[in-house]
Formats: structure tokens, sequence, C-alpha cells
């Protein structure tokens, strides 16, 4: 072997240089998946692969040894403690809750047994073996159904649906997969009695409600008497976390990966303090978890388990697409007053992601101690559902979604952020012009002059996640924070980029800064022109300047504006041919094209330039 007779210090380089290797791959493949617009999870399977088994860089269990399965039930407990943070039960209120309800209940029952039919019938799995593989496989999880939906930007109630229904299912399949695994480990004692094994079942949700208890109220106490400041509330959110994972886990086997669920939900639905800092940071932890995860797994896959997967597979595979997923949606859309359009989408959004992969890695290294044959077969073909789920939706959902008319791959529309009176002049401006339109602001007010002047405004604050999780995104592409308040302008764009691309929200400065510290000016680029501030466009519309609409002539370019007398534009937004909307600022350079239309302000006087940045005279020492 590789690692026989090597010394402490070369055991520990070993364990170092695998660590970082793991840590290049899973980077690499996030930035990879980011910019080729792939799912970031393919790439980290392929990574992990070829790095394991094909050309044997990494050595996994060689080089972790005994620490494999905690470190990766604990990296587990985590991500699942992550999903349950994102689960707030009054959200689900007017989110058509009955079909949501049915599909986290009658839906992963129907998928649970037509996949455990499947892995007997099919692939010949013992069937308390072929009970747990339907249980893993219910799973599909906000991490791979969060980035299709951004993708896909479906209409009406699929989008609420199918992003309920990954937040949801990611506890519920949690549980289920948790207790049939224990009531498998129980099955391998001779002559278990079934009493043994509903034993089992009830206390790993017993085990699950009392740490979440402790550990939640615990919390909640320092909190309350103000013994947590904010700055360490992350750290001891985790360490608590650990630690009712690791105990729970000490009192009974696997039960603290119900534990970790139940935590991060109760934690989401307390009203005592607000989570949204730790949920940024889980989210952040996450993605370096779920990379190092991915990487890990794969290259733990054994040649001769891939070697099994054969036609049975396949066959499984189709099954699981064809069979489980149609079946879970139709029994549960029943009687609904959901559209055949709308039912035939939510077939197509089942990608199986890392928590099916990460609970089977936890599961799987068990099965390895206890000697069951199919161990390495099991992991094998979670990765193959996986790879081939997320292929098959992630090729096909946003298709299907486009022919059936509830997607809209490419949208243009325009939020605008402070519904107030200029901002409503520039939004109308886009809306005569056929680009969709939405308006936000926390006044009720300044919305309905929005709504009388005919554009879509909602009342809210963008402080509030609930909110921004409400809006729809459907039609929506852009995103403009133009409000008096640098903060809220600055928290409303990086809010709004978890739904559109951060390249573009844009934010308008509230008021020029006069003391840029370290140059900053020059690195910024600012909305629509340089000095163009909240106070300068206020001010220019207290003066009398108006919002105009020119068509670009051929050959003549941006020239074709032509304002009133001692009057000077400002382009705002540029309406290409096609519909596609660009979004003027100080350096970015547009060139339209020939029957584009540009909306820009006329007026008075322009905004101030900026000063130049000149060295203070040098005093005599």
């Amino acid at each position: 072997m590789i690692f026989e007779n090597i010394s402490i210090a070369s055991g520990n380089g070993a364990v170092a240089s695998s660590l970082l290797l793991i840590f290049a791959i899973g980077a690499a493949a996030q930035w990879l998946g980011w910019r080729l617009k792939v799912p970031a999870i393919l790439l980290l399977l392929a990574g992990g692969f070829l790095a394991g088994p094909v050309f044997q860089v990494l050595h996994i269990d060689e080089v972790f040894g005994e620490l494999l399965f905690p470190i990766v039930s604990g990296a587990v407990a985590i991500i699942l403690f992550e999903g349950g943070l994102t689960l707030r039960f009054h959200e689900l209120k007017g989110k058509a809750g009955a079909v949501i309800f049915r599909l986290v209940s009658v839906g992963v029952l129907v998928s649970w047994l037509v996949i455990a039919w499947l892995a007997h019938m099919v692939l010949g799995f013992p069937l308390l073996l072929a009970a747990l593989l339907g249980a893993l496989l219910t799973v599909t999880g906000p991490t791979v159904i969060g980035p299709m939906l951004r993708t896909i930007r479906p209409k009406g109630k699929v989008r609420s649906i199918a992003k309920w229904e990954g937040i949801l299912i990611d506890p519920v399949g949690v549980v289920l997969a948790v207790l049939i695994f224990e009531v498998f480990l129980a099955g391998q004692v001779a002559e278990a009695p079934m009493l043994h094994m509903l034993v089992g079942a009830v206390k790993t949700l017993v085990i699950g409600v009392v740490f979440t208890g402790i550990a939640g109220g615990l919390v909640l106490l320092l909190v309350k008497r103000r013994m947590l400041p904010d700055y360490l509330q992350n750290t001891v959110v985790l360490a608590l976390l650990l630690l009712a994972f690791g105990a729970s886990n000490y009192l009974q086997e696997e039960s603290g990966l119900v534990t970790a669920t139940l935590f991060g939900i109760f934690l989401a639905n307390q009203s005592i303090f607000e989570v949204r800092h730790i949920v940024e940071f889980k989210e952040n932890l996450q993605i370096l978890l779920i990379s190092f995860l991915f990487v890990v797994l794969a290259a733990r896959v054994e040649p001769e388990a891939v070697s099994l997967l054969g036609w049975q597979s396949a066959v499984f595979l189709i099954g699981v697409i064809v069979l489980a997923r149609p079946m879970a949606v139709m029994i549960s859309t029943a009687f609904s007053n959901l559209k055949w359009s709308e039912r035939s989408l939510l077939m197509m959004l089942a990608p199986r992601g890392i928590v099916a992969v990460a609970l089977t890695s936890v599961f799987v290294l068990k099965l390895d101690q206890i000697g069951v044959p199919q161990a390495q077969e099991f992991l094998a073909l979670t990765l193959l559902v996986v790879v081939g789920t997320v292929v098959f939706y992630g090729l096909l959902a946003a298709p299907v979604a486009t022919r059936l008319g509830l997607s809209n791959l490419d949208p243009q529309g325009v939020i605008f952020v402070g519904a107030h009176d200029w901002s409503i002049k520039l939004a109308s401006a886009l809306h005569d012009a056929n680009v969709p339109v939405l308006m936000l602001d926390s006044n009720r007010m300044n919305i309905d002059r929005a709504r009388k002047a005919g554009l879509l405004g909602e009342v809210g604050n963008v402080f509030a996640d609930e909110f921004i999780h409400e809006l729809d995104f459907s039609n929506m592409g852009h995103a403009l924070a133009l409000t008096a308040n640098d903060e809220v302008n600055a928290f409303a764009r990086s809010a709004l980029s978890h739904s559109l691309e951060r390249a573009d929200t844009y934010h308008l400065v509230a008021t020029k800064q006069d003391n840029p510290q370290g140059g900053k000016r020059r690195r910024m680029n600012p909305l629509f022109a340089e000095g163009a501030t909240f106070r300068y466009f206020q001010n220019a519309f207290i003066n009398g300047a108006k919002v105009r609409m020119a068509v670009i002539d051929e050959g003549s370019g941006m020239d074709s504006i032509r304002p009133a007398k001692d009057a000077h534009p400002i382009p705002l937004f540029c309406i290409e041919p096609d519909g596609t909307v660009q979004i003027f600022s100080a350096k970015t350079e547009i060139k339209p094209k020939p029957g584009a239309t540009i909306i820009y302000l006329e007026t008075s006087a322009l905004p101030p330039a900026p000063q130049k940045e000149t060295n203070p005279p040098m005093k005599n020492a």
C-alpha cells in the first residue's frame, strides 16, 4: 500500500497534502460550475472519481482512517442543520400549502415505496436494504432545487411549491432514512423482535426532540439574558450543535442527524433573536463541506463497485425518473387546482443531491463495518442516481418549462427598490417600453402611487427574508436600489442577488462622498453616471428634468439622442431590438444596435464632476 512503512511526519504530510488536494478540487469544481453554468455537483463527483479510483491520487480510507466516519457524519449534521434553518413554518401560508404538505407526506411515502420496490425487484436487494435505499432517494433538497429554480424561473405556483418541497423534504427524508436504518440494524440481530425495532425508532425521535430542546433552550436563555454577543453566536451555536449531535449518537446510533435537523428547525421558528447571520455563516460553511464531501465520497468508490452497475442499474434509474416521481406528483396533486402543465413541470423537478449522497456515505461506512455485501454497490448506485437525475432534470426541465409556457429563461424585467416620485417616473418609462417592472417599498402610500401609475408594486421590507422569498422573480432579471439610504440600498442589492445575478443588481449612492477612503472612488462603478446620486436626481426632477426616449438610427449611434436646447442627456437604460435591457453606468460602455431604444434623463444640469485627488503638501519636520 502507498502509506505502508512511513513515519508519523510523512503521514501528517500525506494528510495535509490530501486535504489541500480535496479542497483545491472542490474550489475548482465550484468555480467551473459557475463559469460553465453546469451543476457543480457533477464536477465535484467527476473530480473526486478521477482523483480516487481512476488516477489513485487520493486514498481516502488510508489517509483518514477511523476519523473518516465521524468527519463525514459531523459534516452531514452541519448540512442538515443549515437545511433546517431555512424552514420557517409561517412562510407556508398561501403557498399552495395543501399540495406542499401532500408532496412531503403522501408523495414521500409513494416515492419510498416505488423506489424500494424497484430496488428489490430490479436490483435484487433484500427488502430491508431496498427500503433503506428507497428512503435515502426520496430527498431532493434546496441545494439542488434552488439553482434549478434560479435558472428556470418558473411562473405561478410551481416556483413556491418546488422550493418548499425541497426545503421540507430534507428533514422528512432524513428522519425516514434514519428510522429505516435503525430498523435495518435491528434486523441484523438474530431473531430481533419487532418490538426492539420500534423501540429503536421511537428512541431516535425522543432523543432528537430532547437534545434539540436542551441546546435550543440554552441558546435562547443566553440571548435573552444578554450573555451571548452577536459575534459569538455562530461559534456557540455550532459548538452546541456538535455537542448535541455527539451526545445523541452516544445514546443512540445516528440519532444525531435527526437532532441536527430538528435543532435547525427550532432556531428558524423561534422569535427571540434573528438568525439571518447564522444562516449566512452556515451557507458559506455548507459550500465548503459539500465540496469536501462530494470529492471524498466519489474518491472512495471502488472500481469493482462501479463494474457491478450493469443494465439493471440503468433500468433502476429510469424507474426512479419515470415511475417514482410522476406517481408521487400525480397522487399528491389529485383534486388540487393545479393545471396539468404545472403538474408536468413538477414531475421534472426532482434531482437528488448532497443529502442523499452524504447520508448514504454515513450508512455505507456502518454497513461496511457489519459486513453487508452490497455496501459499496449501495454507494455507487446512489451516485448513479444523483448524476443521472441531475443531468436528466438539469438538461430537460428548462426546455420543458419553456414549452409549457411556465418559464422565461432570460427575463429582462427590472425591480425598483424605493417607489418615490422620480423612481416611479423611471419605472413608468420602462413600462411604456414593454419592460416588466416591479416596485418595492415599505411605505404603502408610495406603492399606491406606483399602482395608480399602472405599475406592479409590493409593500414590504427588504430586510425581511420572508418578503424577499415571497417575490415572483419569473419575469425579473435586473434590480435597482434607489432609496435615500445607502445602507438600505447596499443590503437590498445583497438580498436580491440571491435570486438574481449580482452583476445585474445595482444601487444608487445616496449622497456624494467627498472623502473616499483609499481611492475607493476609482474602484466604484457609479450607477447611470459619475456623480449621479439620489440627491442629484431629486434636485434634477425638482428643477424640471424629464425622462425621454430615443430610437438609435443606423450609423448615428448615441448621437441619435437629441435633447432640447440648453439640456443635457444622461442615458439610463438601453432596450435592444430583441428586448434585452442594459443599464448604463459610469464605467460601462454600451454600444446600442440600430433600432434600440434609449431611455435618458433630459436635464439642465449634469452631475458634478468628481474632484481630482491631490496629495497634500508635506510639512517640514
